[in-house]
């Protein structure tokens, strides 16, 4: 199984089943530039991959390490990588810290398949929530905030938060507004 990570116009056109679809949700984007205003998340399996593949839509696939839950929220990063040893220490201590907000690795791994367009990611990760509100308190926490900086030095990040469905809940809007006006979104 691997996970699709596309634009909702891409995968409406692809005509993909519903029920492969994750996460269609409204999205906030923290560090881009994302080249998808409405990302949507898709769990595929072979027969799948092969006619996306097929189709030319702009995209990744990542390897799951997991089959989705019941989470409403989710982290998409995708990262262009600039020094793998350096970031060695964040890779080694940041899942625990993702247990501690509720978060749980759905895709992890060094190694993304591009599959049309622009957008090139070395890294991928897909993280699921309990709730948006958990994955923005994950992000904003100090706790994390000495592993962002790791991330930041050594990768080219990119990093969203998005809803499983719908509009993003007043509380995880507020406060990734709140933080974003203090630490504008990044365009490394």
């Amino acid at each position: 199984m691997r996970y699709l990570v596309t634009a909702r116009s891409f995968c409406d056109r692809i005509r993909l089943d519903a029920s492969r679809v994750l996460a269609r949700g409204e999205a906030m984007i923290f560090e881009g530039p994302w080249p998808w205003v409405s990302p949507v998340v898709a769990r595929l399996d072979d027969a799948d991959i092969a006619a996306v593949r097929a189709s030319g839509i702009a995209g990744y696939l990542v390897d799951a390490l997991g089959e989705p839950g019941a989470g409403e929220g989710f982290v998409v990063a995708a990262h262009r990588m600039r020094n793998l040893v350096a970031f060695q220490p964040y890779a080694e201590q940041v899942g625990a810290v993702v247990q501690r907000f509720g978060g749980r690795f759905l895709a992890r791994s060094g190694k993304a398949e591009m599959l049309g367009g622009d957008f090139v990611s070395d890294r991928a990760v897909i993280i699921e929530f309990p709730g948006a509100a958990d994955a923005v308190a994950f992000y904003v926490s100090d706790v994390y905030a000495p592993l962002m900086t790791i991330r930041h030095a050594t990768s080219n990040p990119r990093f969203l938060v998005m809803a499983r469905s719908g509009q993003l809940p007043a509380e995880a809007r507020a406060a990734a507004e709140s933080y974003l006006r203090a630490h504008p979104a990044s365009a490394h």
